[in-house]
This record gives C-alpha cells, sequence and structure tokens, in this order.
C-alpha cells in the first residue's frame, strides 16, 4: 500500500515537473536514475490467438515507455485535463465531384472510367468470309506455322472492325500452289518474295484473263546506312559475311571454306550464291564449298562466323544491321560480296480475282499499307522483319526482273552445295545463341 502511494506521488511529481519545465517553471532538472520499484507481469505462456481487426500492441523498449503506457491516476488526470482542447477535428472532407462526361486528359484523349477503366473489347459479330489472302513460306521463312496463324488473327479481326471485310488466310509452301490458287479463285490476294510473284506471273501470262496484279512491296527492317547509288529498293539485298581478321580478299578465295544459311531462307540467298559461282566460272555440279550448314535462325549464322563455326554466312543486309545496333558486331566481321537488291516481298492478286472481289482487294490493301498504325499492325510487321508496305508503281522490280533468269537457274541447275536449301527433309542445326557470345 505505501510503495504504491509512494511511486502514484513520484510519477505525479515527475509529470508536473515536466508540464512546468515546458511552460517555464517548476524544477530545472529532474531525476529518473532510480526505476520503479515493481516489473508489469509477464505475458502468459499461452497467448489467445491474434486478432487482426484489433491495433498491435506497443512493446515497450524501456522503463520509462513501459511507465508512461501504464495509465495510472496521474496521466489519467493529464488526459482528462489535455483530450478536450487536444481532439482532432470532426472529418468533414467529402468525396471528389464526378467528372463531366465528356471531360479529357487532352485533345482526344478521353478520361478513363473510374470503376472500370479497361472494359473488355466488344466481341466482333459473327461474319462470314469474303476474302482468302494467302501467305508463301518464302515471306515467313523461319517463322513456323503456328506463328504466322496466330500473329495474323489479331490483323483479320482489325480488319474487320475497320472496313467490315473478313479475311482469313491460306499458307502456301511452293509457288505452284499460289498460281492454282489464283487460277482457280480460291485465293484472292498473295503475299510472296518477289521471284514468286515472278514466276507465277510468267505461268498466268499464258492464262487469258489472269493475269497477275501487282499491289504493294514490302520495305524491310533495319535498315543500313547506304548512300551508294545501286538501283532497287533500298535495304533489300543480300551479303556475304566473313570475320573481319578473315584472309579472305574476293569470293573466289571462298574455295573450300565452311557456309552457313538459314533454313527456309530460300530465294535471294539461294540466287546469290548461284550468281556467285556463275561469275567465277565453277560447274554448278561441283562442290565448291568443304561444308554447308543450314541454321535455324539467320542471327545465328553471322554469329557462326564470329565464333568461328564457320568461315561466311549468307545473310540479308537487315539482320547484320539488326546485330550491329544491339551487340555492335561492325567491328568484328566484314562484308566480302553485296547482291543486287531484289530481296522484297510483294502482295499481288490476279484479273480474275480483281474482277470479282475487287471492293474486298481494295479495302484490304489499304489496310496492309497502314499497319503501323496500330498494335495488331506493329505485331504483324515485326513478325515479318518489316517495316512498312508501299504501293507498287511501275519500275519498282525492275533489278529482280534483271535477276530473274539467275533465279530460274538455281531452282533448275541448283548447285550441289544449295541442295539442301531445296530440301524439305534437310537437316537443321538448332542450336541457338540467345544472347551475343553465349552457346
Amino acid at each position: 500500500m505505501n510503495s504504491e502511494l509512494g511511486r502514484t506521488l513520484n510519477r505525479g511529481v515527475l509529470c508536473w515537473s515536466l508540464i512546468g519545465g515546458l511552460a517555464g517553471c517548476g524544477p530545472k532538472a529532474v531525476s529518473v536514475s532510480q526505476a520503479p520499484a515493481s516489473q508489469p507481469s509477464p505475458v502468459p505462456a499461452t497467448a489467445p490467438a491474434f486478432d487482426t481487426t484489433a491495433a498491435r500492441p506497443i512493446q515497450p523498449r524501456d522503463w520509462l515507455e513501459r511507465w508512461a503506457l501504464e495509465r495510472g491516476a496521474d496521466f489519467k488526470l493529464i488526459d482528462s485535463l489535455m483530450d478536450p482542447i487536444t481532439a482532432p477535428p470532426p472529418f468533414d472532407r467529402e468525396p471528389a465531384p464526378a467528372l463531366p462526361a465528356q471531360a479529357t486528359i487532352t485533345d482526344g484523349v478521353p478520361v478513363l472510367n473510374d470503376v472500370d477503366p479497361f472494359p473488355a473489347p466488344l466481341p466482333l459479330p459473327h461474319k462470314e468470309v469474303t476474302i482468302r489472302s494467302g501467305a508463301a513460306r518464302s515471306t515467313y521463312r523461319t517463322r513456323t506455322r503456328q506463328e504466322v496463324l496466330s500473329s495474323l488473327a489479331p490483323l483479320f479481326d482489325l480488319i474487320q472492325r475497320e472496313v467490315n471485310v473478313r479475311t482469313s488466310t491460306i499458307l502456301y509452301e511452293n509457288p505452284k500452289e499460289i498460281y492454282f490458287g489464283l487460277l482457280d479463285g480460291k485465293t484472292q490476294t498473295i503475299i510472296s518474295h518477289v521471284f514468286d510473284y515472278l514466276l507465277v506471273r510468267s505461268w498466268l501470262a499464258s492464262q487469258e484473263g489472269k493475269r497477275a496484279i501487282p499491289l504493294s512491296w514490302s520495305q524491310a527492317a533495319n535498315l543500313p546506312m547506304r548512300t551508294d547509288e545501286e538501283g532497287g529498293k533500298p535495304g533489300h539485298s543480300v551479303l556475304l559475311v566473313v570475320a573481319r581478321d578473315a584472309p579472305y580478299r574476293s569470293a573466289a578465295d571462298l574455295k573450300g571454306t565452311r557456309l552457313a544459311l538459314t533454313a527456309n531462307y530460300t530465294y535471294a540467298p539461294g540466287t546469290f550464291v548461284t550468281e556467285v559461282l556463275m561469275g567465277l566460272g565453277h560447274p554448278l555440279d561441283k562442290p565448291f564449298f568443304s561444308k554447308v550448314t543450314l541454321r535455324r535462325y539467320t542471327k545465328d549464322t553471322v554469329i557462326d562466323v564470329i565464333k568461328g563455326k564457320a568461315d561466311v554466312a549468307c545473310v540479308d543486309e537487315g539482320t547484320v544491321a539488326a546485330l550491329d545496333r544491339f551487340y555492335g558486331v561492325a567491328q568484328q566481321v566484314r562484308t566480302l560480296a553485296t547482291s543486287p537488291r531484289y530481296d522484297l516481298d510483294v502482295l499481288y492478286t490476279s484479273e480474275n480475282n480483281a474482277a470479282t472481289y475487287r471492293a474486298e482487294i481494295e479495302l484490304t490493301q489499304t489496310q496492309v499499307t497502314t499497319l503501323g498504325k496500330n498494335p495488331e499492325g506493329q505485331e504483324v510487321l515485326f513478325l515479318f522483319d518489316t517495316q512498312a508496305w508501299h504501293n507498287f508503281c511501275t519500275d519498282d522490280f525492275a533489278v529482280a526482273e534483271e535477276h530473274f533468269a539467275n533465279f530460274l537457274k538455281f531452282l533448275s541447275q541448283t548447285p550441289v552445295d544449295l541442295k539442301p536449301l531445296l530440301d524439305p527433309h534437310a537437316a537443321i542445326d538448332a542450336r541457338t545463341y540467345d544472347r551475343y557470345g553465349d552457346e
């Protein structure tokens, strides 16, 4: 009893001393060296379950905090005096008023709905397919059929939303399938390599009312910085690339070396290597290279050269420019030979289809040339390594037409070294460099 009374008096004296010291009166120093006579009772061994709705208890760090947390008669007296004059004001704020229906963040950008800012897109109504578009293997090259179909599906939804035309796709493996598709009217538009187009055009020329009609051509992505005056569209050449310190100075020095090619990237590389061999006077039925490796991706052919697994790579300009942009390989490789600019893709139709599906073909062509304006179109451009599509003008394919005979020679008299390019069952080296230098 006496100890509890003394403890209460001591705490009261200390509290009044602190208040007086803050107000400029009372004792100047307070001794707190003497600890309280008793300690708080320990926590029971079996604690109740933790209540997530209640405030978590404060664990005092020393005896002064424990003394302050125990609201004895002294602190209760102070609380009764201070709480009325320090009470927080009542909460009187109101929520922000609703924005007007036509509110915008900036010109043409409406304010998002604060309840459902990203509503699900409205499903497209069912519509029968009115036009069929074909994609040739010479266009999608290293991509799988599943990748091509999955990338074109949102594009066809976009075309339906924009121009109310429903499109489907057919994937072709060779120019004969393209020819019969246009001839029978089962396919209205085709996207293929320019050499495929020229070949199909020559076949359709003998059919009355079936001639091929070019619509657009594609601009390759990752164009290199070149200022020469060579004919054709920029960025559509094929290169023979060797290591920077390699001893080769001309194509003739490549005899007996190891060549790396990309599987399914057939027409432009095959035509260019055929032209190189013909220019050297080498018999096409005799091997020129000691080894020819087909790689899964084009970039790996160049890295094979850098890592010494191949001596020369036949690769398109866009791939070399992209590798230099990403990894800076320009200091480690150099170009030994460059093809004419005939490596581009073409969108075309036939005269019989233009007579029966003119409106659908023109609307689809318009959407193809404006792919870069929306995410779906940008995805398709990225998948096909294309920067943009342009409407056809006269002489756009003049360079390819000049070298079309060499393409036919590549098909009819395929060099021994290039026969794996045309063999659908040829072995493909699928190892991939995920990053530059990785094996």
